[in-house]
């Protein structure tokens, strides 16, 4: 097939078909099949005459093969994302390494073994079940966020803002911060008490230094700490340089223990406990007497059994009950949210997605586990519980220095995640305008960092690790629970816009995880969960009601007009997104002598397109007078109402009253569509049902459709009875040009009906000969998947054959017909009779004033007859059984006759089951997949 001017791609060189098959170009359009006679009239040769009946928007709308093309190099990385595009990353490096920046470390080193030795290692198997349970089920949701959309780039809000909206998306990054400046003060303290430990041992228990002691050298120490990571963090190559180090360092503290264990199972047990609680290990004396037990005496079962239950601290003021055990291990599962802005670098978004976030929440399970099974099973139960001791740390191989190393160094390179990760969620936070931030935490580096670091320099007031951990792991649990709750919502009130591609992702995990936070978060320490889910709770509300006024009066009624109100102004700010856009329909119905819709399959097809979501309005044109027929007007709301309620669908009625007869038909009719809505909350689509093809219900249709276009509302025109009651079937899509955003979304939302959900979604583009039809298929397989659809790609190609003597002759027909038909009604009105109901245009005048003896038809009617019959037999070949058709809707004629349209359309539906005919609105979501690629490179 020849390529045209009109149509922006270029044609591709690359053919499924062998050479010398029949993709060979036929002859040019002008090689019409020679009829007795008359001649076209015209000689502009047009565009491809596979698709001459949508010539009118080729120049705009480009064809499924360039849309294809276009959508087949996108990137994935949004202009927010912290990093550049350039070679794709795996899970490991962009999902599961940021995912391991946790304290596990320091909690390996400095607290886990007072959780064995006081909880016994059933309640240290316990906790490590829940933290398995916790990371991985809000992994899950997590992954479900990445991969919704086209987008996973981006900072952490705005992925998260994208995906559960505004408010879940700001409480949950609020909450995200907090957890993010309190890690860096976790960090912080504790790697100062690992220097107090290692440099001062005997002072942080000598007598008359105890807990106040302790706790201001804490501050001091760690407040050394955080400045130090602050400065570090300052640098913008600081993180990705630090980032593989708290893996680094949990590694080597498992491998140092792990030796240990197997050092102490042959060595000589030289050391045994101190003699005093705090004391040093001492020299064993004897062989096994009570007072010489040897401290490290091998992995044994006895010993195992021996730490299997829970024991009282040496310190009666210590707290060690279940939940002061679950703060200081929940520090392990604080970090899955820090490493959201690089996942715009990924090459296979969900599988990488979902295999680094859950690859990294059994890491660390598996890590804690393992290190609490090695501690009980080769230590001492009561050196276990000497906290502030380096005792536990004979266990490890082959020095105290190898624990002391690996939590330095998981400790700083955590720090100093958290205060770029959390300055990262303050820049997006202040950015967004959502909160009432300064506006210049909104830009550069310092200013976030430094909101931080004031931020975790109060975490550091609070002087040790144990009143620092339970502060954490709560702001944690609440924006796990904030997550985990926003997906379940979202997937228990599907959305469009909501179409996760994780296939482990169901609602019912999300809300299993959020069940299981808001479980936890009460056990570390009760008051700072309120705290903290107070402070989520007022973020959303906030968000949610920002700017609405008390002037609409008291009690519920104000309430939810100051919501409207409020969510109104705020639908005026912008346009909404291209992935959360969905039809708000507008159903145009004719009523009846006794005011009852006459089709009233069009409410059925409504209320199944919505499922009680979405805008829904009934409109209609009541021939008549005001205030005369204002009665009868409100009669028939009231019937539409009742009509509306009858299909189980929820919605508004506008019924307008104009001048009778069909005079005032396309007027009003043109001035529903364009004044219904109030603001932002208008309908974006149009419904209506098949016209009748006399000329003033002709015309009235070609200039609703113009009206609705020049709108930006989509339209969606049904022919035929639609079978709303039998189960099964298929759902054929033929995209023909455009991106396809409408056709494909239909049925998204017809599968959410009881009706429609067995039925089978298949989707067909056009191509011709010339095209690589098995790479296009390849594509439109992937677009499709892109979308959430679950449809069977076929390819249909339209060999460009010459133009059948049927065409010709039914063209000249319709024209002969047309032109009868205009010369009635000009006689008509020079003989004092009415006029022609709508004025023709002027370009329509002026051929009327050139038009003499027909003696052919024309050349871009006859190509659009061919397109219309071609384009016919491939629909009814392929999806003659569907249950529903969904097919492109070609465009209005800017000068063309009505009537003449009109025949096209019904060429193009001939013979076929029910059909929708859809034409989308608003072409400009195509700019979201950049510039048109004009190389000619094969698919």
């Amino acid at each position: 097939m020849s390529s045209s001017s009109s149509s922006p791609e270029p044609p591709s060189p690359s053919s499924s078909r062998p050479p010398g098959s029949s993709a060979s170009p036929s002859p040019s359009a002008e090689a019409l099949p020679p009829p007795a006679g008359p001649a076209l009239r015209g000689g502009d040769p047009g565009p491809p005459r596979d698709l001459a009946l949508f010539e009118e928007e080729l120049a705009t709308r480009p064809r499924v093969p360039a849309v294809l093309r276009r959508m087949a190099p996108y990137s994935a990385l949004s202009p927010g994302s912290d990093r550049g595009p350039g070679r794709a990353s795996g899970a490991l490096r962009a999902v599961a390494l940021p995912a391991l920046q946790t304290p596990l470390g320091l909690v390996l080193v400095l607290r886990l073994p007072w959780v064995v030795g006081t909880g016994g290692l059933l309640q240290a198997g316990a906790i490590a079940l829940l933290l398995g349970a916790c990371t991985a089920l809000t992994s899950v949701s997590l992954s479900a966020v990445a991969t919704n959309g086209p987008d996973p780039g981006g900072c952490p809000l705005s992925l998260l803002s994208g995906a559960l909206g505004p408010e879940a998306g700001g409480a949950v990054g609020l909450c995200a911060f907090l957890s993010a400046a309190f890690a860096a003060a976790t960090a912080a303290l504790g790697a100062a008490e690992l220097l107090m430990v290692c440099v001062g041992p005997r002072g942080a228990v000598q007598p008359g230094r105890g807990r106040w002691w302790r706790l201001n050298a804490g501050r001091g120490l760690g407040a050394a700490v955080l400045a130090l990571l602050a400065l570090a963090a300052a640098c913008p190559h600081a993180e990705p340089v630090a980032a593989p180090a708290s893996p680094a360092g949990l590694t080597l503290a498992l491998l140092g223990l792990a030796a240990g264990a197997v050092r102490n199972a042959f060595a000589s047990h030289a050391l045994c406990l101190p003699s005093r609680p705090g004391g040093h290990l001492e020299p064993c004396v004897g062989n096994g007497s009570q007072r010489n037990r040897p401290a490290f005496p091998g992995p044994s079962a006895h010993l195992l059994q021996q730490n299997l239950w829970p024991r009282p601290p040496e310190e009666e003021d210590e707290d060690w009950s279940f939940g002061a055990l679950v703060g200081l291990s929940l520090l392990s599962a604080a970090g899955p949210l820090w490493g959201c802005g690089r996942w715009g670098a990924l090459g296979d978004a969900p599988r990488s997605v979902a295999a680094g976030s859950l690859g990294a929440a059994a890491t660390t399970t598996g890590a804690f586990a393992l290190a609490a099974l090695a501690l009980g099973g080769s230590v001492e139960g009561r050196l276990l519980r000497a906290r502030w001791s380096r005792g536990p740390w004979g266990a490890w191989w082959p020095g105290p220095w190898v624990p002391a190393l690996s939590g330095l160094t998981s400790g700083a390179a955590v720090g100093l995640t958290a205060l770029a990760g959390g300055a990262r969620l303050l820049r997006g936070l202040a950015r967004s305008r959502a909160l009432p931030l300064p506006h210049a935490l909104g830009s550069g580096r310092l200013w976030p960092l430094a909101a931080t670091s004031a931020m975790a320099a109060l975490g550091v007031l609070l002087g040790s690790l144990d009143l620092v951990a339970p502060v954490l792991s709560v702001f944690c649990l609440t924006s796990y629970l904030g997550l985990n709750l926003a997906c379940a919502l979202q997937g228990l009130l599907p959305t469009p816009g909501w179409a996760p591609r994780c296939r482990l992702y169901h609602w019912a995990l999300s809300l299993a995880g959020a069940a299981l936070c808001l479980a936890l978060a009460p056990l570390p320490c009760w008051p700072c969960a309120l705290l903290a889910l107070g402070i989520g709770a007022t973020a959303y509300k906030y968000l949610e009601y920002r700017g609405a006024q008390s002037e609409w009066g008291e009690g519920l009624r104000g309430l939810f007009l100051s919501a409207a109100r409020f969510a109104l102004l705020r639908l005026e700010d912008g346009e909404p997104p291209a992935p959360s856009w969905r039809p708000q329909l507008l159903v145009l119905v004719k009523l009846d002598a006794a005011l009852r819709p006459t089709q009233p399959q069009l409410l059925a097809l409504a209320a199944q397109l919505q499922t009680g979501k979405g805008l829904t309005v009934l409109g209609s044109v009541l021939p008549g007078e005001l205030p005369g027929d204002l009665p009868r007007a409100r009669h028939a709301e009231t019937a539409l109402r009742e009509a509306l309620a009858a299909e189980g669908a929820r919605g508004f009625v506008q019924v307008l009253v104009g001048p009778g007869g069909a005079r005032g038909f396309p007027k009003e009719l043109g001035s529903l569509v364009q004044g219904c809505g109030l603001g932002a909350l208008r309908p974006n689509a149009v419904l209506l049902g098949w016209p009748r093809r006399e000329p003033p219900h002709a015309r009235a249709f070609v200039e609703l459709l113009r009206v609705s276009g020049a709108g930006g509302r989509a339209v969606l025109v049904a022919k035929g009875p639609l079978e709303l009651g039998v189960q099964g079937g298929t759902l054929d899509v033929w995209w023909v040009v455009g991106d396809g955003r409408l056709l494909t979304l239909l049925p998204l939302l017809l599968r959410r009906h009881p009706s429609w959900r067995g039925s089978r979604v298949r989707l067909f583009a056009v191509a011709s000969l010339r095209e690589n039809s098995l790479g296009l298929r390849r594509l439109l397989e992937a677009e499709a998947r892109r979308r959430g659809l679950q449809a069977q790609a076929h390819v249909v190609e339209l060999d460009d054959s010459d133009v059948s003597a049927d065409a010709y002759e039914r063209t000249l027909m319709m024209e002969q017909r047309a032109q009868m038909l205009r010369q009635m009604q000009l006689a008509r009105a020079a003989q004092g009779g009415p006029p022609p109901s709508v004025a023709p245009s002027a370009a329509e005048e002026e051929d009327e004033e050139e038009e003499g003896p027909l003696r052919g038809p024309s050349l871009g009617n006859v190509r659009r007859m061919h397109a219309a019959q071609r384009l016919n037999a491939a629909v009814g070949q392929h999806s003659g059984g569907a249950r529903l058709v969904l097919l492109d809707l070609p465009p209005p004629p800017p000068r063309r006759r009505p009537e003449s349209y009109l025949e096209f359309l019904e060429v193009l539906t001939e013979g076929l089951g029910p059909v929708l005919l859809v034409r989308g609105g608003d072409d400009t979501s195509m700019d979201q997949y950049g510039p048109v690629q004009t190389s000619t490179t094969p698919v």
